[in-house]
């Protein structure tokens, strides 16, 4: 059988992928969920922090800053607990987990370093 492609030259044979013979690592899969969850989790913190300053700023809400510390911090706990069961011995995996818990931990930092500056922002 003669095959050409589209310049019209022979193709010779080839094999056919192996895909079936491939075994499937379902482990990634779910490292890397693991690791979506704690990004969505480090955006929320953040999310819930920046959107509660720009509403006491816009004169809509106004949370206190135990609140406001409270409702950030408890989805950057659990990123974090989900960031740290995503690291694994590989460097691109100790990479990737440490965006996630860096983006957690400075949420988790954030009242411990700025604690006065949310009391005289927000108020106690």
């Amino acid at each position: 059988m003669d095959r050409r492609n589209r310049s019209g030259d022979t193709l010779a044979p080839m094999a056919r992928p192996l895909r079936p013979l491939e075994r499937p690592d379902w482990r990634v899969r779910r490292r890397h969920r693991t690791w979506v969850r704690a990004m969505i989790l480090a955006t929320v913190g953040w999310a819930v922090l920046w959107l509660s300053l720009l509403a006491h700023k816009l004169g809509w809400w106004h949370p206190s800053a135990g609140v406001l510390t409270w409702v950030a911090s408890a989805p950057a706990a659990v990123g974090a607990l989900y960031a740290l069961v995503t690291v694994r011995a590989r460097r691109t995996w100790l990479f990737v987990a440490g965006i996630a818990l860096f983006a957690n931990t400075s949420l988790l930092l954030v009242p411990v370093l700025f604690a006065d500056e949310l009391r005289l922002l927000l108020g106690p």
